[in-house]
């Protein structure tokens, strides 16, 4: 009976360190998403800002 137990404890022991690195792994790519979000959103307000500076000139340039 007392082999059964190491290997079980040994088993036991793989997998645990395999849910760490699948929660490591977990947590860096919600860490990549969360940064990508971020510069997503960065770059979108970027675009709006300069598409609303040249909508203004073009109004500007067929009101005269």
């Amino acid at each position: 009976m007392e082999p059964r137990v190491v290997e079980l404890e040994t088993h036991l022991k793989y997998i645990r360190r395999d849910m760490d690195e699948v929660r490591s792994d977990v947590k860096s790519i919600k860490h990549r998403l969360a940064y990508s979000a971020g510069g997503t959103t960065v770059v979108i307000g970027l675009l709006a800002w300069i598409a609303n500076s040249r909508f203004d000139q073009v109004v500007t340039l067929l009101a005269h």
